[in-house]
């Protein structure tokens, strides 16, 4: 289906629920990790500093990569490299489910901020190929607030899986969600164009993004 033929149809409404649905997870999980900070650090016995790493390390991966994926997806195809961040982001999902180490945790965080940096700029990118330049802003909205939602909510939701269910639920919970929204981006997305753009690295930037990220998260004492 063209773009054209997308902004008229119906199914751009679906297209918009599966992008923000998974911006929503991107946002969840930046803060759903706190709850269970207490937990991981009695269960996979984490000291203090392991702890910073599994609340902080997703966060830290994501700022680094999102400026240089941003560009890969200019340069490879927006909806081809977002299918592959919500791909990633479900696997290290079902990782950080089945870790057992706190150095395992540690990894499977920082590959979840790595697809969550490959889901943000890319998915607000394919917005303007959905809508048409009238709806766009009502689009944007949306996203926005489907962004702005997942923080926040982020620790009741942790909060209620570890009341009901073992510590790796709060991974486990983006596993299905990521397979809704990959599924839904390769029905309903718009295709690549056949064209590549060929814009510098931003080295400087991407250093200082990584430099600017502050301490969200503490460890439990």
């Amino acid at each position: 289906m063209s773009v054209h033929d997308l902004s008229q149809s119906p199914r751009r409404w679906l297209a918009l629920a599966a992008l923000t649905l998974s911006v929503l997870i991107v946002g969840l999980d930046g803060t759903v990790i706190n709850v269970a900070l207490p937990t991981i650090a009695g269960e996979l016995h984490a000291d203090s500093a392991q702890l910073q790493w599994i609340g902080g390390g997703y966060l830290l991966a994501l700022s680094v990569a999102m400026l240089p994926v941003g560009l890969l997806g200019d340069r490879l195809g927006h909806r081809k490299l977002l299918l592959s961040g919500i791909a990633l982001f479900g696997l290290a999902s079902l990782a950080g489910s089945l870790s057992g180490s706190p150095s395992a945790v540690i990894a499977a965080r920082a590959v979840l901020g790595l697809g969550a940096a490959a889901i943000m700029p890319l998915s607000m990118a394919i917005l303007p190929r959905v809508f048409a330049k009238e709806e766009l802003p009502k689009a944007i909205a949306v996203w926005t607030a489907a962004t702005a939602l997942g923080m926040p909510v982020g620790p009741v939701v942790g909060g209620w899986l570890l009341d009901h269910f073992w510590w790796g639920s709060v991974f486990l919970f983006n596993v299905p969600v990521a397979a809704v929204a990959l599924v839904a981006g390769l029905w309903l997305l718009p295709k690549d164009a056949d064209r590549v753009k060929t814009a510098p690295f931003d080295a400087l930037g991407t250093g200082l993004g990584g430099l600017g990220t502050p301490h969200w998260s503490t460890a439990p004492s």
